[in-house]
């Protein structure tokens, strides 16, 4: 019985590869086992968030660019002294700033803070913007950004909100607006002294703009090598939790096939001793 109660245990070992069935088996080992497997699921859970953030942060870069373009189109168009060609150019600037402050990653709108099924932004023409009593009054995000959680003691920014990024540039787009609208508009070939005042010193202010544009363009991409580092960190995590409880858990295979043949050996010892022990009878000392 014995004998058969080892070939079983061998023969259990080689077919699951697991020393036991359940952590009963592991004995005192068994906390460590299921602290690990704890551990491992919570690295998972970070790891998919990251992973989440990581392709919003890459959505988030695209249209970042795209605004960073139009608003650089918006910077050359000040340079023209040709008024009617310059106003038709920051036209196609603001509908690029538009579009790109309105990007979707997912059904779910980029840059409108936790309120993501909501256009952050609500004017469609420089007519729209200018209307409003402030260029902050374009905006309808909320006040809180995105954040993930990528370990157990670091939270990540990874959402911006187009309040913070794009007010400066709309207040541009709003007094050029209003500037064309007004009593020394509408802008003409060649621009008058006082519009070509209004150019230069306007000018100042979307350089400005655009520098503010330009660095969240380079804090998104901080964020992104932030989340890459936590990625590859809780896969090196996973990995050594995973090697951990293999070494406690799994069996080594050649040992184990050592084990069995050992057990069967003495398997068919103990039937062949067993068989031998049934066959012996007084009757064979008494004839």
């Amino acid at each position: 019985m014995r004998a058969q109660q080892s070939l079983f245990q061998a023969q259990q070992e080689l077919s699951t590869g697991k020393k036991a069935t359940d952590l009963k088996g592991v004995g005192y080992q068994a906390e460590t086992i299921a602290a690990s497997r704890g551990a491992l699921a919570r690295s998972a859970a970070f790891e998919e968030a990251a992973v989440r953030s990581a392709t919003r942060l890459e959505a988030q870069d695209v249209a970042l660019e795209r605004l960073s373009g139009a608003v650089g189109d918006l910077r050359s168009a000040m340079t023209s002294k040709d008024g009617t060609f310059m106003m038709q150019e920051i036209s196609d600037a603001f509908y690029g700033a538009i579009n790109a402050l309105n990007s979707q990653h997912l059904g779910a709108y980029l840059f409108g803070g936790t309120r993501d099924d909501t256009i952050p932004m609500t004017v469609s023409s420089l007519s729209d913007l200018a209307a409003l009593p402030a260029a902050a009054d374009a905006f309808q995000n909320n006040s809180l950004a995105p954040t993930v959680q990528v370990d157990e003691n670091t939270t990540i920014t990874v959402g911006r909100l187009a309040s913070d990024i794009a007010t400066d540039i709309m207040a541009s787009f709003k007094r050029i607006a209003e500037f064309e609208a007004g009593p020394n508009g509408p802008f003409v070939d060649p621009m008058t002294d006082v519009q070509q005042a209004f150019v230069v010193g306007e000018l100042q202010n979307i350089v400005a703009a655009q520098d503010g544009i330009i660095a969240v363009v380079g804090m998104n991409g901080v964020a992104q090598a932030q989340i890459e580092s936590s990625l590859q960190g809780q896969r090196d995590q996973q990995d050594f939790l995973t090697g951990m409880i293999s070494d406690i858990e799994d069996v080594d295979m050649a040992e184990a096939a050592t084990r069995f043949q050992s057990a069967q050996n003495a398997l068919d010892v103990s039937a062949k001793t067993f068989a031998s022990l049934t066959q012996v009878s007084l009757l064979n000392f008494l004839r």
